[in-house]
């Protein structure tokens, strides 16, 4: 589930995205990136398309995951690091964009499976390599 969920991205199967979430009643999430407010399903589906969408050449590597299961329920805690070039689609102009941040994934098992109902995002305060790209 978890690198299913980036190997969707990766591949830029975009519809797919928002299959990996819990019903829109459940589902939520806090990002590395803006905005920085909690996000329900349907904003959170936006703003991953735009970002698997708006990045080629993506990298990515999964350190350290765990999973504690909790009955119906699980979380994934991990590392995340990822690469790529951020690729402006008006000015045709590509920035690198990479970033390392803790992963917080809790998992729910619906009637479709194990479904994220929560994921929290947090860079590394230290990162050294390229901020990544801000949207809107």
């Amino acid at each position: 589930m978890v690198r299913a969920f980036y190997e969707a991205g990766k591949n830029k199967e975009l519809p797919s995205l928002a299959d990996f979430h819990a019903s829109a009643g459940i589902f939520s999430k806090f990002d590395e990136n803006p905005p920085y407010t909690r996000q329900k399903s349907d904003e959170a589906f936006v703003y991953e398309q735009a970002a698997f969408a708006n990045i080629s050449d993506y990298n990515y590597n999964i350190e350290e995951l765990r999973i504690d299961l909790l009955g119906d329920a699980a979380v994934a805690t991990f590392y995340l690091t990822y690469t790529g070039i951020f690729v402006n689609d008006y000015s045709f102009e590509g920035s690198p964009v990479s970033s390392r941040v803790r992963v917080t994934m809790v998992l729910a098992r619906t009637d479709r499976g194990w479904r994220i109902a929560h994921e929290h995002l947090s860079r590394f305060p230290d990162w050294s390599g390229p901020k990544p790209a801000k949207r809107g």
